[in-house]
């Protein structure tokens, strides 16, 4: 037996073979995980214990779930394709795994009811689900009734008229009009049995449907695939909304378009091979819209039963296997809260009608049992910015860029489902919008309560996605001293930035340090690539001006140790692998009550020097060797307290503006940012800063003496 050259990742979006040597694994049977060998016939996945072998099974793809349950204890499991094998990797299931039983897509097909509506909820659901969500229920009939003023949208035409709106224009108000009107105006329609609500909406289906698939509205187009994406996501939901609505031909239009999508969503899938390359971000959402509409289509004649069946089978085996890519048993989304507020969303109509239909919940993993933990101490809407990745700078649905996208209510499903008190109060006080912007399709979803989740304390640590949250005070939360952490396993690709070791500081949810730099008019605009997603624009260190990996798997960080001792929140944590350039960089974290110590300590040949990075959201001033800055009546000092001799460098100017390269007719006006670079000594092996916090009063008094 010879071992598989091919064990280990070589792109960003490549899963992570699992379970991992060591693992600890949550959920029974888990699954098996690796990156393909090329070869001729099946893999052959070998399990055993201390008893001998438990598991053989083929298969034909990397991935693979047992049909029974592994009891708790210690396993060493294998895969083989003809005379090579992968090695051996040790893992235990814990003693509280949690039994997950997956649903298959034969079951679940031949539990769909008859009748209409019935994928986001049943007629027997609505009275209940009207007299529980009141507040909820008159958020929507306001944001129908608005609707009901809006002009519907024209047609994209910007691959075929250059007069026409570009693409980055139009999404914006396609996602206004099909994410937020037409599903308003259904659900309004569905509720409350107003007519003028399912009118309207119905019109605007029709026209949806009849728009062409291949072109504009492709979701084959990665980078124009946004319109395709909510016709994909809306469509089915709004069909059974509206079913009763439809003549029998308006009917077969729809389903037309619902199958045309599904196929275009199957052949993405396929063709980035998402069973090997899980962290494609936009793919991602596919699997559910793939799975919806084989619920919506399977006794209709747009499609036949076996496309329903594989398209079915192919969608469950992603969520019952290697989904979520970015997510992991402790709750946390590597691509940052910004992106989990949605990513985590998009999924819940198929989620929620697979239980329905099946009795079994794709709900019982861990991630999502946890995930609470992580928007309460990462996406809390209170904090006035949301590190770490593209987006971290959303205010909420005041944001201009992207309006609803930071989910307005994030904790909704998640907090009546798993609790705990303090997401449950947080979504309560979320719940009553003017207006809804974005998600909408899980607002009605029959939800069962289930045990509660534990609540996150002072200290809590997501070592799945290497990212840490320290809390002086989170029952005070006018009070609290937050320091956020990255280091990652997850590298600089995708959303995500080359940040490993940095780190943000707030106090009552003011943002004292925080990354810097913009999408621009877009992602991927100069501004973007060039100061967003460079180094320099966080908190972390250059060595000889270079800063860590850019857009690169090898641009990774790892968590090394974390305590809480009653007084002091401890952490520390390493990231010298992330550069390219030879170093070695560990950083400490040490956060009592307002005062945060950060110690670096640097082992580097690299000429040049070190540079140490931060960034504030208003203007610092010198003042000795530290500086002082006071944001929203919060001051913030730093102190240098060995390693550096010299004042910093203060600027308030990107190295690439915000709108260098766009269109003068698409300028995007932002917030200034401001930048503190300290130059270190040659030959600089430790160095200590401490970031103390006053408020507003503490402030005039200190001034004063």
């Amino acid at each position: 037996m010879t071992l598989w050259n091919n064990r280990n990742r070589t792109r960003g979006d490549d899963l992570f073979p699992a379970p991992g040597d060591g693992a600890t694994v949550y959920e029974t049977p888990p699954c098996f995980s690796w990156l393909p060998e090329p070869g001729e016939g099946p893999y052959v996945v070998v399990v055993r214990n201390a008893g001998g072998e438990v598991i053989r099974a083929t298969c034909t793809e990397n991935c693979f779930v047992p049909m029974r349950p592994l009891d708790a204890g210690e396993y060493v499991w294998d895969v083989f394709r003809g005379d090579t094998h992968r090695g051996e990797t040790r893992f235990t299931v814990a003693p509280d795994a949690i039994p997950f039983p997956r649903p298959t897509a034969e079951e679940t097909l031949a539990g769909v009811p008859k009748g209409h509506p019935r994928h986001l909820f049943s007629p027997a659901d609505l009275p209940g689900l009207l007299v529980e969500r009141t507040t909820e229920a008159a958020t929507l009939r306001r944001t129908a009734e608005r609707a009901l003023l809006c002009a519907p949208i024209e047609a994209p035409r910007f691959l075929h008229d250059p007069a026409a709106l570009p693409f980055r224009e139009y999404f914006g108000l396609f996602r206004c009009a099909c994410d937020r009107d037409l599903v308003a105006l259904s659900l309004g329609y569905a509720l409350f049995g107003d007519v003028r609500f399912g009118e309207a909406a119905k019109a605007r289906l029709l026209a949806f449907a009849s728009w062409d698939p291949d072109a504009e509205c492709s979701l084959e187009d990665g980078s124009r695939d946004e319109i395709g994406l909510s016709l994909a996501r809306c469509l089915p939901s709004v069909y059974d909304l509206l079913y009763p609505l439809l003549s029998e031909g308006e009917r077969a239009l729809v389903e037309s378009a619902v199958a045309a999508y599904a196929r275009q969503c199957e052949r993405r899938l396929l063709s980035v091979d998402y069973l090997s390359h899980p962290g494609n971000s936009h793919a991602g959402r596919l699997p559910a819209y793939l799975g919806e509409a084989a619920l919506i289509l399977s006794d209709t004649d747009a499609v036949d039963r076996d496309t329903c069946l594989r398209w079915l089978s192919y969608a469950l085996k992603i969520y019952g296997g290697i989904f979520p890519h970015y997510g992991g048993d402790d709750g946390g989304w590597a691509e940052g809260p910004f992106y989990a507020t949605s990513y985590v969303r998009w999924f819940l109509p198929f989620f929620s009608a697979v239980e329905r239909y099946t009795g079994k919940s794709l709900f019982a993993r861990p991630f999502y049992r946890n995930l609470t933990r992580f928007l309460l101490t990462f996406a809390d809407p209170a904090a006035e910015n949301h590190p770490f990745g593209d987006g971290y700078w959303s205010p909420g649905e005041s944001d201009r860029e992207w309006p609803g996208f930071f989910a307005q209510n994030p904790f909704r499903y998640y907090a009546r489902r798993f609790g705990p008190p303090s997401a449950q109060k947080k979504s309560a006080e979320l719940e009553n919008p003017a207006y809804y912007q974005l998600h909408l399709l899980d607002l009605f979803l029959p939800t069962p309560r289930e045990t509660q989740a534990p609540e996150p304390g002072r200290l809590t640590v997501f070592p799945d996605t290497g990212l840490i949250s320290m809390r002086t005070a989170p029952e005070h939360p006018g009070e609290n001293t937050v320091c956020l952490i990255r280091a990652s396993k997850y590298g600089s690709d995708s959303h995500r930035h080359p940040d490993q070791g940095g780190f943000a500081l707030f106090y009552g949810g003011v943002a004292l340090l925080s990354p810097s730099g913009y999408f621009g008019r877009r992602y991927g605009s100069k501004h973007h690539r060039e100061w967003t997603n460079t180094s320099r624009a966080h908190n972390v260190p250059l060595f000889g001006g270079v800063g860590q990996y850019e857009n690169d798997r090898r641009a990774v960080g790892r968590i090394l140790a974390v305590s809480d001792d009653g007084s002091v929140l401890s952490a520390s944590v390493e990231a010298g692998d992330a550069y390219p350039v030879p170093v070695k960089w560990t950083r400490g974290f040490a956060l009592s009550d307002r005062t945060l110590t950060v110690t670096d300590e640097f082992e580097t040949d690299a000429p040049g020097g070190i540079t140490l990075c931060l960034h504030t959201l208003s203007r610092p001033e010198p003042d000795g060797v530290g500086f002082r800055m006071t944001h929203r009546g919060v001051t913030l000092i730093c102190r240098p307290i060995e390693g550096i001799d010299r004042p910093p460098e203060i600027c308030d100017a990107f190295s690439v503006g915000v709108n260098d390269g766009e269109p003068e007719e698409y300028a995007v006006t932002v917030p200034p940012q401001y930048h503190v670079f300290y130059r270190l000594p040659s030959g600089c092996r430790r160095a200590t800063l401490t970031f103390s916090v006053l408020t507003d009063g503490e402030k005039r008094a200190s001034t004063a003496r």
